[in-house]
């Protein structure tokens, strides 16, 4: 297998999907309830079975599948194509990039795969320190950006917050009878963004559960 194919192998459980190499075809196939899905190429690229052929929810987690693999080539292309950071004790870690005293870096393990970290950085790029170290390569690419200053912290969202903020939205969508066409056009868009911002949003919605739901002062 190639490593795009090890990593995704690596992710299908989270979407209840089993996965098998055929080291004729030089594919991954991906099944769910046993049924053949998709298969991923060995340059990382996926492919579906006929729509029609498929449930809904298939259908659904083939797209997110898709999604991944398309995030899997992002973060396994730098790695392949990245210099490695030429400091003793991190010389497993690529470069992928950096930005005043801050890098982002990233190393492969066939056992564990992938870990990602920022760092602080001497002036001569010949030691590091202060790593911020995560296997979630969207946390790593946020932590870049606002610990070197290209973003500030306070114009971004965190995971929880994008979530309350989710919570909200919909809760304003299905209780304020005042909203317009229009506005309530406008909440949609707003959660589709955070859903595209935050994947997660729209693979498990979260919402206010009765002992939390906010109360509407009249």
């Amino acid at each position: 297998m190639t490593i795009y194919q090890q990593e995704l192998m690596r992710k299908l459980p989270q979407f209840g999907c089993t996965g098998q190499y055929d080291e004729i075809s030089d594919a991954l196939a991906f099944f769910y309830d046993g049924f053949k899905i998709g298969w991923q190429d060995k340059a990382g690229y996926v492919y579906g079975a006929a729509l029609n052929e498929l449930t809904d929810k298939m259908c659904d987690t083939f797209y997110a599948i898709q999604e991944q693999a398309k995030a899997v080539r992002e973060y396994t292309d730098l790695y392949e194509t990245s210099p490695r950071m030429g400091i003793r004790d991190v010389d497993e870690y690529h470069r992928f990039a950096e930005y005043g005293d801050t890098v982002l870096a990233g190393m492969y393990s066939e056992q564990h795969g992938f870990m990602f970290t920022t760092w602080k950085q001497s002036a001569d790029r010949r030691s590091v320190s202060h790593g911020d170290y995560s296997p979630d390569f969207e946390y790593a690419k946020e932590s870049f950006v606002t610990r070197s200053g290209l973003m500030d912290a306070q114009r971004i969202f965190t995971a929880d917050e994008a979530a309350n903020l989710y919570r909200c939205l919909d809760f304003a969508k299905g209780n304020c009878e005042s909203l317009t066409y229009e506005q309530e056009k406008q909440l949609d868009e707003l959660m589709t963004k955070l859903q595209y911002g935050y994947p997660q949003l729209e693979e498990s919605p979260p919402s206010f559960t009765q002992d939390d739901t906010p109360q509407l002062n009249m």
